[in-house]
């Protein structure tokens, strides 16, 4: 789908096994075009209020298996199972760590990383 290399691969144990998410340039700006907002706002506000809305959950980790070298459809396929099937708040740590990793690099750059864990959670509809 795209040829620009990823800033940061988050590797994780997600659905049945460990996989790859990376967000390319070319990834984050689609997901910017389709929502008309901001990722870079939109991680803020994950950081900030402990709260994604569940679209934006489901695609930026779909485009996160995409980057990190998925078919399309096997993302699709993983992102319809493990995630539009599970607790929406399953997923939202490695929904801010995959976005965090296209701005940041890997891991997320909070001293209180340990206290931001327990904030984190929900998920709005």
């Amino acid at each position: 789908m795209t040829t620009a290399q990823p800033f940061a691969i988050v590797e994780e144990d997600f659905a049945d096994g460990t996989y790859k998410f990376a967000l390319t340039w070319d990834l984050a700006s689609e997901w910017e075009k389709t929502t008309d907002r901001s990722m870079y706002a939109t991680l803020l506000h994950a950081v900030r209020t402990g709260i994604v809305n569940l679209n934006d959950a489901r695609e930026i980790l779909r485009l996160g298996l995409i980057g990190g070298g998925m078919p399309p459809t096997d993302a699709l396929r993983l992102v319809r199972t493990y995630v539009e099937n599970r607790p929406a708040a399953e997923n939202f740590p490695l929904v801010v760590r995959v976005m965090d990793a296209a701005f940041h690099g890997k891991g997320v750059p909070d001293p209180d990383e340990g206290k931001l864990a327990e904030g984190i959670g929900a998920i709005d509809g």
